[in-house]
């Protein structure tokens, strides 16, 4: 398995907006802090979803639709 630094190699053809790669967030109910790694498909419902890895180097996979959905603020401005 790859190391989480590997993270970004591993997504650099998923059609993620270059924009958003690498931004942070930070999530409202447990504060814990993001970056968005790349994009993948969900599976079992064939949805998009963000990779975004924790502080800790655990990389999680959210639908963007609930990612966006408010639950994550950034903390990248422009």
């Amino acid at each position: 398995m790859p190391a989480p630094e590997d993270a970004t190699m591993m997504t650099a053809s998923d059609g993620l907006d270059p924009a958003i790669r690498g931004t942070r967030w930070q999530h409202r109910k447990t504060g814990g802090i993001y970056r968005i790694v790349g994009k993948c498909r969900i599976e079992a419902t064939g949805e998009e979803a963000f990779l975004y890895q924790g502080t800790d180097g655990t990389i999680w996979a959210r639908p963007c639709g609930e990612f966006m959905d408010g639950r994550f603020e950034p903390l990248d401005a422009d």
